[in-house]
């Protein structure tokens, strides 16, 4: 079983309500199941079952396993965006960016790594998730752009999102294969970028 996940760590701040608390349980839950059993086994009554709760309860707060997936995507994001946050406060914005992303080490979040790739894997049978996700590239390689400061063209800020999402997927089913290596390497990337980024501004100059 690949290391457990703590859901109740995106809820706003204060005290979760038991509403909260129960969709929380129940996302964990099909959480840990879509990153052993992928999509297709992440069944309600399967989830139910990793929740320790009735399949009925598991529709009363979701109206499905498109729901689910959805929440849970909204879920990664949340998470990434409060560990950038945190780390913002130490470093500039791109490489707080970069850290976050790729936090592959030996601590690394092995469930949410197989679940970007599941959430990704079913985006592409899924129009109405493909849309999503695209949008949330499209999003991304925007911040990664206003994060180096508009240094970096939509190509460069695509080459680091690529860097990421290939990481990703590679943490997904090697994690020791990504552990110390992803975010130096994507570190490199970012400063050869910016120094051909800064190469190409002094030249117009």
């Amino acid at each position: 079983m690949v290391r457990t996940i703590d859901w109740l760590y995106n809820q706003s701040m204060g005290r979760p309500s038991v509403r909260q608390q129960r969709r929380a349980q129940i996302l964990q839950a099909f959480a840990q199941v879509l990153a052993e059993h992928g999509y297709a086994g992440a069944t309600i009554a399967a989830v139910a079952q990793a929740a320790g709760v009735a399949p009925g309860l598991v529709h009363h707060h979701f109206a499905g396993k498109a729901d689910l997936l959805e929440s849970l995507l909204a879920d990664l994001i949340d998470r990434f965006r409060r560990r950038t946050r945190t780390i913002e406060a130490t470093t500039d914005p791109l490489t707080a960016y970069a850290a976050a992303a790729l936090q592959l080490d030996a601590t690394a979040d092995v469930v949410a790594a197989r679940c970007w790739v599941g959430v990704l894997a079913e985006a592409v049978r899924d129009p109405a998730l493909f849309a999503q996700v695209r949008r949330l590239v499209d999003s991304e390689i925007e911040v990664i752009c206003r994060r180096s400061s508009h240094r970096f063209s939509s190509q460069d800020a695509g080459a680091v999102l690529a860097f990421v999402i290939g990481a990703l997927v590679l943490g997904a089913f090697a994690p020791r294969k990504t552990a110390g290596f992803a975010a130096p390497a994507l570190h490199k990337l970012i400063a050869a970028l910016a120094a051909a980024a800064s190469t190409v501004g002094m030249a117009r100059m």
